[in-house]
């Protein structure tokens, strides 16, 4: 993962935290989530991708990896995931514009 940029909040007087990557972090692709809970104060959310099951007449969603956060890693990730969709919102408004002017030009 290349981006080390902070979406989670600010330190002391809006400083930023030093984020570095651990060696043995990994990167995990999923389709989606389902099923989450909350259980004595602990959120566990399934993560899973979508796949064809052994002998491929149906699809199934398979658990392949679980977050377990406290409540405010939850917050925590809930406003850097709204961060996020802004961006993504924005980049999104702005290859619309672009695709808009280009098909004028034809």
């Amino acid at each position: 993962m290349s981006d080390t940029s902070n979406t989670s909040g600010g330190g002391k007087g809006g400083q930023q935290p030093n984020i570095v990557i651990a060696p043995e972090c990994q990167d995990i692709f999923v389709d989606g989530v389902i099923g989450a809970m909350v259980r004595d104060g602990v959120v566990r959310i399934n993560l899973v991708n979508t796949r064809f099951n052994i002998d491929g007449s149906q699809v199934e969603h398979a658990v392949v990896s679980r977050m377990i956060m406290s409540r405010s890693g939850v917050r925590n990730l809930h406003a850097a995931l709204e961060q996020l969709m802004g961006r993504l919102t924005r980049s999104a408004d702005g290859r619309r514009e672009e695709d808009h002017a280009a098909s004028e030009e034809d």
